[in-house]
């Protein structure tokens, strides 16, 4: 019956019955055999572990305890080595320096712990259920596929024996809070730990190892075992390829040696006339597979020749589309390019254009509060208004710094400062808001602060005033705090910060306002998005979060939030810096006098301003002729060129942008003139740094 066959069917039920019915057969026995005496073996290592714990927790409590029983009660701090449970887990830490307990982590889970790290979490407590509900049970183990902490991710293999309070001495620590020792309250309080009773079960023992390590150690002995079987099994392969060579092997590779002759370039008739030598005509009248598979091939190879044609053809149209498609592409980018440099010229220009009459606003309103015949209601209005363009140009900065940061136009420009002045000014300057609100405004900083360092100090102070600002506006009682601290070998971005010259200072602005909504978080930091608190005050423009993380960013670091409605919220952050000497601070202070005039006996100082907008001549004007400085002004760069050299001015207010001669040409005309140049201050509306870098020589 079985010669009746074709090849491929007694090559099929050949294989099937060796490796099928041998193989998988003896590897799912092994598997499950195996595996039960892996869980066993770990079983008993853990009940060994588990009976040197009690052991030593009966040991102090019945011997330690009554010896530190004096000192527990006069000393300041609780002692652990009275504690039972603290000797326990110092004995299973040492088992856990031998190879074999490695893996294995150790918790005693109770309902009610005196240390929080023991508390037990939902699938333990229903282990502690359990052992109270069956009294006589003395083991549980099996699998939980909930990770049990950090320290492991995926399914455990779990040993739990309940844990019963035996001892009439524990009670003086567990009992109540009235009798339990002073020590012990200061360092765990009374949330926890009290109440509990002679012989009942307060907790679970229980040691977890990893499900993949008992995994991996079936692994071993099954690999070991199966690869005896393959060993035989390998005999008989040996036999079923020798058997096979002559009928099948032999065949094939005559039709591979013919397809390799075709393999390469088009299918030409030329090449078809391989598959018809007298090698191949006699696999090809053979009535078994490979005589099927021979015609097959012959077959196949006349209707790729006419496949093949059809392709070239179709290759040749498909490359004259992709070549347009590409063409579009790279027309598409270069329209792309475009609009995003008209997006920069754009933003440039409303940047100029909004930000200089704003600013002539608000010189002239501080010009008009210097004249001592105002009225006080005048001055009211002035204050107003005031007060209102430097909200309407808090506004327009915003705006164009998040546009910046979309284009990509945002740099780092680090300075050398001092860090404890900028935080005492950040104190200083919310302290009476904090005052007028009731509010606990506090500065915690670390004792190893480094006081100078080396950073963005600008976006710094933004980022602070940003976070500070929204804590004290949202804040109706309670506390606002700022938390700073030097962060030495701490991970920032995948890598490990071990370089002296490099420092992560960490920031924590924390408030207990109404705190964020979960689903409020994920958006909090989008542009022009704000949270419910910020829309019911109906202030801001939701764009101080995201500035703070684009600057945080650049700093090395990653602004977080964390937060709870009803309790308050946490703002965190880390930048990069490094250490600076104090004699290389740059030395200038900060005057909040105002400037009435210069000093008797000074020379007379010329300045020439050159600004197109007659407004801002005339507030520049207002400001340096009152305090004594002669003035003139030149409305474009070729006409400073000629008052430069007629009338030597000692400084020159010079704008960027004019008509007919820039700023930036009459800078370059004047500096090349191999004279004693003047000194040249740049003038700007623009927000963007590559207006503003106007560097003088």
């Amino acid at each position: 019956m079985l010669g009746k066959l074709k090849l491929g069917t007694k090559f099929t039920l050949l294989l099937t019955l060796v490796f099928l019915g041998g193989i998988l057969l003896s590897g799912v026995t092994l598997s499950k055999a195996i595996q039960h005496e892996v869980e066993k073996d770990i079983t008993t290592k853990a009940e060994i572990l588990m009976q040197a714990m009690n052991s030593v927790r009966n040991y102090t409590s019945n011997n330690i305890e009554p010896l530190l029983e004096n000192r527990l009660a006069t000393e300041p701090e609780f002692i652990p080595e009275t504690v039972p449970a603290f000797a326990a887990r110092e004995v299973f830490e040492q088992f856990r320096d031998r190879s074999e307990y490695k893996s294995f982590f150790y918790k005693e889970a109770a309902l009610n712990p005196t240390n929080l790290r023991d508390r037990a979490d939902e699938f333990e407590s229903k282990l502690v259920e359990r052992f109270r509900m069956q009294p006589k049970l003395p083991q549980l183990s099996g699998y939980r596929a909930k990770a049990y902490s950090n320290k492991s991710e995926g399914t455990l293999f779990f040993i739990a024996r309940p844990l019963r309070m035996t001892q009439t001495s524990c009670l003086e620590c567990h009992g109540s809070v009235s009798a339990a020792p002073k020590s012990m309250i200061a360092t765990y309080g009374t949330q926890g730990g009290f109440g509990w009773k002679l012989n009942e079960v307060v907790a679970a023992q229980t040691i977890y190892v990893p499900a993949n390590e008992v995994s991996a150690r079936g692994r071993q002995y099954l690999t070991l075992a199966m690869g005896i079987f393959c060993a035989i099994f390998a005999v008989v392969v040996l036999l079923l390829n020798w058997l096979l060579k002559r009928t099948v092997i032999y065949p094939i590779n005559q039709l591979t040696a013919t397809a390799h002759k075709v393999s390469t370039g088009n299918m030409t008739t030329e090449q078809l006339g391989v598959f018809d030598t007298p090698s191949i005509a006699q696999l090809a009248r053979r009535s078994d597979e490979p005589g099927q598979l021979t015609r097959a091939f012959q077959h196949m190879a006349r209707e790729v020749a006419a496949r093949e044609l059809n392709l070239t053809r179709m290759v040749k149209r498909r490359t004259a589309q992709l070549a347009k498609i590409m063409e579009e592409a790279e027309q598409a980018r270069a329209r792309a390019e475009e609009a995003n440099k008209a997006k920069s010229r754009f933003l440039s220009n409303m940047s100029h254009e909004l930000r200089t009459p704003l600013n002539v606003i608000l010189g002239f309103t501080q010009l008009m509060a210097r004249n001592g015949l105002l009225t006080p209601k005048q001055q009211e209005y002035l204050d107003t208004i005031d007060r209102s363009g430097e909200h309407l140009l808090g506004l327009i900065n915003d705006v164009l710094e998040i546009a910046k940061i979309e284009a990509g136009k945002v740099a780092l420009n680090e300075n050398n400062f001092d860090l404890y002045g900028l935080l005492n000014w950040l104190q200083q300057m919310f302290r009476l808001k904090a005052e007028s609100k009731g509010l606990e405004l506090s500065f915690d900083l670390s004792p190893n602060l480094p006081r100078y360092i080396r950073t963005d100090e600008s976006k710094l102070r933004q980022v602070l005033l940003n976070l500070l600002g929204n804590a004290m506006k949202f804040t109706q009682a309670g506390s606002v705090r700022l938390r700073v601290s030097l962060v030495i070998g701490t991970k920032n971005k995948g890598q490990m910060t071990k370089d002296k010259e490099l420092l992560i200072i960490h920031f924590e602005v924390e408030d207990t306002g109404p705190g964020i909504a979960a689903e409020e978080l994920e958006i909090l930091f989008e542009p022009f998005v704000q949270a419910e608190a910020g829309r019911n005050s109906q202030q801001g423009t939701g764009l101080g979060l995201p500035i703070s993380r684009e600057y945080v960013r650049l700093m090395g670091g990653e602004l977080t939030v964390e937060s709870r409605l009803g309790e308050g919220t946490i703002f965190r952050f880390d930048i990069q810096t490094s250490p600076v000497r104090a004699d290389e601070l740059r030395s200038y202070q900060e005057s909040t006098r105002q400037v009435i005039g210069l000093e008797a006996g000074q020379p007379s100082y010329r300045i020439l301003i050159v600004e197109d907008k007659p407004e801002n001549r005339q507030l520049l004007v207002g400001l340096l002729i009152p305090v004594g400085f002669e003035v003139r002004e030149a409305i474009n760069g070729r006409e400073a060129i000629a008052l430069w050299q007629n009338w030597s001015p000692h400084l020159i207010w010079m704008d960027i942008r004019m008509p007919v001669m820039d700023g930036l040409e009459a800078t370059k005309q004047i500096k090349a003139a191999g004279e004693k140049a003047p000194i040249i201050i740049a003038l700007t509306g623009s927000a963007f740094e590559e207006d503003v870098r106007f560097v003088v020589s």
